[in-house]
């Protein structure tokens, strides 16, 4: 970097003799110095901008991508409190030390992991029905050339194996015709079942199955087509695509009561992923859309989808709610916190992201802040270890956390002097200190959560299935999704087989009026044990034939 200076250097005998000509030939010497200084400076940031950038994509291609780090001592400290809810043990080990007239100690030590066990079998689980092979010898007689003797039946020697059969089936329906001789006044036809598809190829069954197996174990259609060929099925990914957004549109009012549900809740979580459409519906060749989740703390799971990432989107679907909202610091969300709106929680994993980032360069100060935020996850790991309830938990949040929190921010605003404030920890600590209000709302609330986690992991469903199926065809295909990943999703969250949900509900759907009833949850409290008892009266069948 140059700059052209438009004094020349002087010769002492060349200097003025006035004092004023001297000082002002020093104020513009002092001048050029500091723009020199300047420059140097500016020069000096972008080399370590650039750094940063090479350093980010070194770790992208060579370093380890998990943010995990040891974990500090669990809220054990030298005041002999320990875990809360271990409390109950030390007085009994006092009250025993005073009885007995005896003294000793109480070690705490961390909680291991059991390692898994070698050389057993897993057991065989109860539910599986069996299935009872005998067999028996042709001929009774003893093998022996000389006896002659007859072999008579002492016990039996048995094994059992796990099995499974997954095959097609051709499902038959016929309806019997009746038409009276007297009148001959038309022909009465016998009511069958509700078709879910009208004049489908596929029943309830194998609609179930084909959209688990595309949202539950993100198979795309053409590996679904050449599995089903393998069978000896002619099914095309066209005509599984066509099923699945018909089914989508069928099911899309219990998807619609699964976000207002949703809403109802007091606190929710936020998230949303990029996914390509590969033929969008407005001009030609692909772009980039967004999956959104919005997830309650009771495992409802309603996804959204948009072909970007505009704001007007998330403003759409939570305008009008006034609850505690777990979203990362996407500036979307900003016009849902105002005073009589939502109330923002702030995520302390993406805070805690941000200097992770940092430690590249300032490895010191970043792992103290690692550190520090890891003490307030050991606080957590500590309540949810002793199954606290909310109010306890937020108990022990204002007696552990809340001190940890304030000598946090206070360290923060005093690093925060001290570091360039475009470098990655200078961007750290801003964009904590920002958030500051947000970042410390779970402490005041037990149903708050300390990060937006939940919301992550509710989307990787969507990020490991994009490494699958790549991208949605057309923006009607990500419409599809979010419905039959909504449903799928939420049943296996709150443990519920969603294949027998799905087919189910595909049975009600046509002649059930309350939606609510058909949602997951709504399914398990009204229909599950029906659905379980009939099973099991078909099996006991069955096994009596």
């Amino acid at each position: 970097m140059v700059v052209q200076v438009n004094a020349k250097r002087r010769n002492s005998d060349e200097l003025p003799d006035d004092v004023e000509a001297l000082k002002a030939i020093v104020a513009q010497h002092a001048e050029l110095i500091a723009q020199h200084a300047e420059l140097i400076a500016q020069r000096d940031e972008k080399i370590a901008a650039q750094r940063i950038v090479i350093e980010h994509l070194r770790k992208y291609a060579f370093g380890k991508k998990s943010e995990k780090r040891p974990r500090p001592a669990d809220l054990v400290e030298a005041d002999g409190q320990g875990h809360l809810f271990h409390a109950e043990l030390l007085a009994e080990a006092e009250r025993t030390a005073k009885a007995k007239r005896v003294q000793g100690e109480i070690t705490l030590d961390p909680p291991k992991r059991p390692a898994p066990r070698k050389g057993r079998r897993a057991t065989f689980p109860d539910h599986l029905p069996r299935i009872t092979t005998r067999y028996e010898l042709e001929d009774d007689a003893c093998a022996c050339e000389h006896c002659g003797g007859a072999l008579h039946e002492i016990g039996e020697e048995s094994t059992r194996e796990l099995e499974r059969f997954e095959s097609a089936v051709v499902h038959e329906i016929r309806r019997a015709k009746y038409a009276c001789r007297k009148c001959q006044d038309g022909v009465t036809t016998a009511p069958g079942p509700d078709r879910v598809i009208d004049k489908g190829l596929l029943g309830p069954g194998f609609l179930a199955h084909v959209a688990v197996e595309r949202f539950g174990q993100h198979l795309p259609y053409n590996r679904l087509e050449k599995k089903y060929a393998s069978e000896g099925l002619s099914l095309s990914r066209s005509v599984l695509e066509r099923s699945m957004k018909t089914l989508s549109e069928i099911l899309q009012p219990i998807r619609d009561r699964l976000l207002t549900e949703v809403l109802d809740a007091p606190e929710l979580f936020t998230d949303d992923t990029p996914v390509t459409i590969a033929q969008p519906r407005a001009g030609p060749g692909s772009k980039k859309g967004r999956v959104w989740i919005y997830l309650d703390r009771e495992g409802r799971h309603a996804y959204d989808f948009s072909d970007s990432r505009k704001s007007d989107r998330p403003k759409s679907v939570l305008r009008g709610y006034a609850g505690a909202i777990h979203a990362d610091a996407f500036p979307g969300y900003d016009q849902l916190f105002m005073p009589e709106g939502a109330t923002e929680v702030a995520c302390w994993a993406h805070t805690r992201r941000k200097f992770v980032d940092a430690e590249s360069t300032e490895s010191k100060l970043a792992k103290e802040a690692i550190e520090r935020i890891g003490e307030l996850y050991a606080v957590e790991r500590a309540a949810k270890d002793g199954e606290l309830d909310d109010d306890a938990r937020c108990t022990l949040r204002q007696q552990r956390s809340r001190p940890i929190a304030d000598e946090l921010f206070a360290w923060m605003a005093a690093t925060q002097a001290t570091v360039l404030p475009k470098s990655p920890m200078g961007e750290a600590l801003k964009y904590a200190l920002n958030l500051e209000t947000a970042l410390r709302r779970y402490l005041d609330n037990g149903r708050l959560s300390i990060d937006n986690n939940a919301a992550e992991r509710a989307l990787r469903a969507v990020a490991v299935g994009r490494k699958n199926w790549i991208f949605f065809q057309t923006d009607g295909g990500g419409d599809a999704a979010v419905v039959l990943l909504s449903l799928v999703m939420t049943a296996k969250s709150i443990g519920i087989n969603p294949r027998t949900y799905r087919r189910d509900v595909m049975l009600r759907i046509a002649h059930e009026t309350d939606v609510a009833k058909l949602t997951p949850h709504g399914w398990r409290e009204h229909f599950q044990a029906e659905v379980e008892a009939e099973r099991d009266l078909a099996l006991a069948h069955f096994a009596g034939q």
